[in-house]
């Protein structure tokens, strides 16, 4: 459905300051627009394909959870692409990605990865967060919103022997919280591996002070050449006693600290000696290798093969009981759970009490379990959460394993070997995540990074928080919408616990942060909706709906008008309506019709849409209480005394000075109308509404915008489109009364028309003549001052075209002359108004151009000036009334007066040739008849 476009980047518009429900400010850089509208499409492609309808809801589940690896795929892709691009170093993510499907398919359907030039460090970065963000909900949502009986359940007997592999399988097939935590690790292991320096880079600095050149095994050599040295100078034989006089004499090169005596893994912490500065940084090397081994989740095997190309296998050994790998296939030691046991109490007193390096200290506290020697070496928010889900993870295991060993082994190990519990330092498993989460937003080292948008995001998927996340996000993002103005579309939500200036929320301008938030919250909503969760307080689901509003003029703003519906779609169809119709007004004609359609494939109401649009323009935008006075409010004559040549004459321009640009509401109510010619149907819905909007102009004297909605929808456009009748001039107003009348047959929706159904399109005809005559009754008035300026030349064409104006004005006259306004469905006070307001200067505006004409062109304009007077003096005529009621009938019969002066004293034509019209003769009007002979 969302197939591919042409690009329409250039020239995008940004929301003026004046334009109503303008959602936010532009954007910090232009530039970015054509790389997030390719991001945009894709996502929303993917999300069109994601069908819900028809299936059951354990098909819907697996349908969202293959959508959020698809984003993943996707941003995984833009990862590597820009790396590449930024010519990142060698190893920087050289590795594959635990997940191979990353590695086969980059795309969504027929994406190009590839970045533009511009590409930079921060670009990257933002899409290894978004990365983390999609990795994270992957791994989380099938665990969260899947079937609980799949769990099998824990086992209470104590079997003869189980190793410590086959407990920690059942462990985690019996506990969903061990399964959470485990998918948080794996997901912070995963993107460890896949953005830090590779480990080899990153131990070089300190290969190169432990001055080797390129040897990074066999050891502490210079601490070894050293011992020998002394040993070889001194003859001593055996290994040295370090409390004896001899050992003494045995000094680091410096010369300021004790050298160790031998060279077994923990001799400088046996011994409380020093190895030689080289060494040092050598054994701080290996440290933070094995760290980053274990931070990153690699596999024993990675380890194992690590450590012995460094000739430290027994680094390896030491951390193979239990390393928390990520792989699927990781090595798992057939230990029995006692072993293990002790194996973590003696993790953890090496953690506490043993090591040289903090890092050593790091390694064994991940291995025990332990916080504070882990949280020495953390450098940011990750490193942080990692700590601790590491921590709580292996003390629920220890306490499984506690409980299938026997009750004396364990009794006789807790009293003798203590270890940490990360459990009873976080309290209940039920809150520990959000406490955990606000204790990093208040820690010194973190606090900066936990409130940026994106780490804020992945806060709340961890502590399965993203509900009350998305609820305050929609809460910011609507007093930030309302800051300088208020903002029916995206309306503020009475909550005083968020701050709008709290930066953990995506600004505005953030398009793509808020594309994240959006797709994440439409997911994560919709596996609720399975859950039966639906929303039960109307403000949390319109903070909610305000995310995906704010997204949709974001959709606006980058110019994908053909990507709104679908976005709309998931809001309630009232406030979808709503959003939709606020974010079209931007949409060119030619592209309206490609709305409608994928809005019919969206299951959405194209009909109800169309006639939703303007009445809720109308009822948001009320006109202003109305105190002008009816007589009087129109002026379309000069204040100069009439002439005999002229007559009483007209103000050029007295429609006032059209402006570039319509009001916007203004617009936006005629753009409105225009939806109603796409589609069949909606007769009464049209008229209605668009009476009430024509009234709307003519009440305020809005004359150019009504000006406007007669060029731009037509009456007689509606019924060609919506009858199909042949309507070949709509100049001549005389079709409608020959539809009225029978005696053109006209069918609607393949039923004839009825009366009813064209007295509702009479009052929208009849507005629609007066401000065409007005307006061909300026161009008469502006034509008139050309005519009797000396500096003007005019010509034929001139004259031409005058004759074709009064032409028009004479047919649109004929309906307001005919009880115009008298005649609707029901009655309305407001046409009474219009009457009185327009129908005076109207006519007496028609006399004056009927003697113009008359004078200019053709003495039979003269004649049809006294025609009208008998019309205005009949019996039956409405229009006398309405002359009298506002004390104008001197006026007319004055100007009736001067036409027949003029009629009398005027000579044979001089720009027009041919006699007197066959009606007017009929009628009884000749020329002769007021010629004057001498």
């Amino acid at each position: 459905m969302l197939a591919q476009r042409s690009q329409r980047m250039a020239g995008v518009e940004y929301s003026r300051p004046d334009e109503p429900d303008a959602p936010m400010s532009p954007v910090t850089d232009a530039t970015s627009l054509p790389a997030f509208a390719a991001d945009a499409e894709l996502f929303a492609k993917a999300l069109d394909n994601f069908a819900v309808s028809q299936k059951a809801a354990s098909e819907k589940r697996a349908d969202v959870f293959a959508l959020v690896e698809k984003y993943f795929r996707y941003a995984t892709g833009k990862v590597q692409a820009l790396r590449k691009a930024l010519n990142s170093t060698s190893s920087i993510g050289q590795r594959p990605s635990d997940d191979s499907s990353s590695q086969d398919s980059m795309d969504l359907d027929d994406i190009d990865n590839q970045p533009s030039a511009a590409a930079s460090a921060a670009e990257l970065e933002r899409w290894e967060q978004e990365a983390q963000v999609w990795d994270l909900l992957r791994r989380l949502l099938p665990l969260r919103y899947s079937s609980r009986n799949s769990l099998r359940p824990a086992r209470r007997d104590i079997a003869s022997f189980q190793s410590t592999a086959e407990l920690w399988t059942e462990f985690l097939e019996s506990d969903p919280i061990a399964q959470e935590r485990k998918a948080i690790l794996e997901c912070l292991q995963a993107s460890a591996d896949d953005s830090r320096t590779d480990i080899n880079d990153l131990v070089r600095e300190y290969q190169k002070q432990a001055d080797r050149g390129d040897i990074i095994a066999y050891g502490w050599l210079h601490t070894r050449s050293a011992i020998k040295v002394q040993k070889n100078v001194n003859s001593w034989t055996g290994p040295l006693d370090p409390t004896s006089a001899d050992a003494g004499q045995l000094v680091d090169v410096n010369g300021s600290n004790p050298l160790v005596t031998q060279l077994d893994p923990d001799v400088a912490t046996r011994q409380g000696r020093k190895l030689e500065p080289q060494d040092e940084y050598f054994e701080r090397a290996i440290w933070l290798g094995c760290h980053e081994l274990l931070r990153r989740g690699r596999s024993l095997g990675e380890i194992r093969d690590w450590c012995v190309e460094r000739t430290e296998v027994w680094r390896a050994v030491s951390m193979s009981a239990m390393s928390l790998s990520r792989s699927e296939d990781a090595e798992q030691l057939s230990a029995n759970p006692l072993s293990t046991l002790l194996w973590r109490r003696t993790c953890f007193a090496l953690a506490r009490q043993g090591g040289t390096d903090d890092y050593e200290r790091a390694v064994y506290g991940i291995l025990s379990g332990d916080i504070t020697s882990v949280e020495k070496v953390c450098q940011g928010w990750d490193d942080f959460v990692f700590a601790h889900y590491n921590a709580l993870l292996r003390a629920q295991f220890d306490e499984y394993l506690m409980k299938r060993t026997s009750p004396d082994s364990t009794a006789a190990l807790h009293q003798t070997f203590p270890s940490f519990n990360a459990l009873q330092f976080h309290g209940d498993n039920s809150a520990s995540s959000e406490r955990l989460i606000s204790s990093l937003e208040s820690n010194p080292k973190t606090t900066a990074e936990a409130k940026t948008p994106f780490k804020a995001l992945q806060a709340a998927i961890i502590s399965n928080n993203l509900t009350q996340y998305m609820h305050e996000l929609g809460v910011v993002l609507g007093k930030r919408a309302n800051q300088n103005a208020p903002s029916n579309l995206i309306p503020e939500i009475d909550d005083t616990s968020v701050r709008v200036n709290d930066p953990k929320f995506f600004a505005m301008n953030d398009f793509d942060g808020l594309r994240v938030a959006t797709h994440v919250s439409l997911l994560v909503s919709h596996l609720d909706s399975l859950r039966g969760e639906d929303f039960t307080q109307a403000d949390r689901r319109n903070a909610q709906d305000n995310v995906v509003t704010t997204y949709v003029s974001i959709l606006r703003l980058a110019d994908l008008p053909d990507l709104m519906p679908l976005y709309c779609s998931k809001l309630p169809e009232a406030r979808g309506f709503f959003t939709l119709s606020r974010n079209i007004t931007r949409v060119v004609p030619e592209n309206r019709s490609l709305v409608l359609k994928i809005m019919a494939k969206l299951e959405m109401n194209t009909a109800s849409f169309i006639a939703y649009q303007p009445w809720s323009l109308l009822e948001q935008n009320p006109l202003p209480v109305h105190d002008v006075p009816a007589f009087g409010a129109l002026n379309v004559f000069l204040n100069r005394p009439p002439t005999l040549k002229y007559g009483r004459q007209l103000k050029p321009d007295f429609l006032g000075e059209e402006p570039e640009l319509l009001d916007p509401i203004d617009e936006s109510l005629i753009q409105s109308l225009e939806w109603f010619l796409l589609t069949d149907g909606l007769w009464e819905q049209f008229f209605e509404v668009g009476t009430a909007i024509y009234k709307r102009f003519l009440k305020g004297f809005n004359l150019h915008a009504a000006r406007a909605l007669s060029e731009r929808v037509r009456c007689a456009d509606i019924f060609r489109r919506k009858t199909g009748v042949a309507i070949t001039d709509d100049d001549d107003s005389s079709w409608f009364d020959e539809i009225r009348s029978g005696a053109v047959p006209v069918a609607l929706e393949g039923e004839e028309l009825t009366v009813e159904q064209v007295t509702a399109a009479r009052n929208y005809f009849e507005m629609e003549c007066l401000i065409r005559a007005l307006d061909s009754m300026e161009t008469i008035a502006s034509s008139s001052a050309m005519a009797q300026d000396p500096t003007e030349e005019v010509g034929r064409d001139f004259w031409g075209n005058v004759g074709n104006e009064i032409k028009k004005i004479k047919s649109f006259m004929q309906p307001i002359l005919n009880n115009w306004l008298l005649e609707s469905v029901q009655e309305d006070e407001d046409f009474t108004y219009l009457r009185d307001a327009y129908l005076p200067e109207t006519i007496i505006g028609y006399v004056s151009v009927l003697h113009f004409g008359g004078m200019s062109l053709s003495r039979d304009n003269l004649l049809e000036c006294m025609e009208l007077a008998s019309v205005i003096a009949r019996k039956d005529a409405d229009v006398a009334a309405v002359l009298m009621k506002a004390g104008r009938m001197k006026e007319i019969v004055e100007g009736f007066a001067n036409c027949s002066k003029a009629l009398a004293v005027a000579n044979a034509d001089k720009k027009g040739v041919g006699a007197s019209s066959k009606k007017l003769r009929e009628m009884g009007w000749t020329r002769e008849l007021w010629t004057v002979k001498r």
